[in-house]
């Protein structure tokens, strides 16, 4: 979006420059999705239709606080969500409530506030149980893979299955669909679970699920997370040479992602550790800004 100073930006621009900016989250570019956001967020405060405004605001603050914890800027991550929560609630939309209350959780669980954070979800949730309304079913959906998480971080994974099941039975419900930038369905249930396996200790298993997922059609923030997630499962069954193919996919897809990630970086340390020091995880190691001794 470009500046205007003679004159208030349109709805039509403020709308299609918030698809443009949740596309680009969608590709892992959060550099030009941030850059944009500089103009498009005083773009959206200005617009007089309030309701349209919000309507807008709640997934564009969810992406910039994505792509804020990508990059590894929780505190500034967590001022986004809560605006993302402010749009939500003058909204009056607990399905609109139920993502920016994802969104607030997945930034304190990044911290390990994983009670609170299950805390939120469980609200959301209790208030969108039964709802008919459009997306409801998706974002419950999510709301259970995320206090999956939370669960398996309070080391509680009998009730992390419960949520994960009831994610699965949802999914196989309403399928595969793009509401709220969530990437809903059977595979994201099967990307979740593939990471609560790895979270738990159980590695092969998570390379057995990863093996039924088909990623055409995913968006590449969560392709990312998959071949990160295989990188962490090759490396801890030992096929390290595997890892390192695995890390370079997630590379390949989303480079900002996974040159920033925290996972990536554990993994390619193991492997230095482990004498693994092929030029292509060096090189790897490099554009990671990690010492590769």
């Amino acid at each position: 979006m470009t500046k205007r100073s003679d004159a208030a930006a349109t709805v039509e621009q403020v709308r299609r420059e918030a698809a443009l900016v949740r596309d680009l989250y969608g590709r892992c570019d959060y550099a030009g999705a941030l850059r944009r956001l500089v103009d498009l967020v005083p773009a959206m405060h200005s617009l007089t239709d309030r309701r349209l405004a919000l309507t807008e605001m709640v997934p564009v603050y969810g992406v910039a606080m994505g792509s804020l914890l990508n990059v590894s800027f929780p505190a500034h991550a967590w001022l986004a969500a809560e605006r993302c929560a402010e749009a939500a609630g003058l909204l009056d939309d607990p399905v609109a409530v139920g993502v920016a209350a994802a969104n607030r959780a997945r930034v304190a669980a990044y911290s390990g506030a994983y009670g609170p954070a299950r805390s939120v979800c469980d609200v959301a949730a209790a208030d969108l149980a039964g709802s008919g309304a459009d997306g409801a079913l998706d974002v419950l959906g999510f709301l259970h893979l995320a206090r999956a998480l939370h669960l398996g971080g309070l080391r509680d994974e009998a009730g992390a299955e419960e949520h994960l099941a009831e994610a699965g039975r949802i999914a196989a419900h309403t399928g595969e669909t793009d509401s709220w930038d969530l990437a809903w369905g059977p595979r994201n249930v099967a990307l979740w679970l593939m990471a609560f396996l790895l979270d738990t200790g159980r590695p092969e298993a998570a390379m057995k699920t990863a093996a039924g997922v088909e990623l055409a059609g995913l968006p590449a923030v969560r392709q990312v997370y998959f071949w990160l997630d295989m990188g962490r499962a090759a490396e801890a069954v030992g096929r390290d040479r595997d890892a390192v193919r695995m890390l370079l996919a997630a590379e390949r897809v989303g480079p900002q992602h996974a040159r920033s990630s925290v996972s990536a970086r554990e993994t390619a340390r193991s492997l230095l550790r482990k004498g693994a020091a092929s030029p292509e995880l060096r090189g790897l190691c490099e554009r990671m800004s990690l010492a590769a001794q």
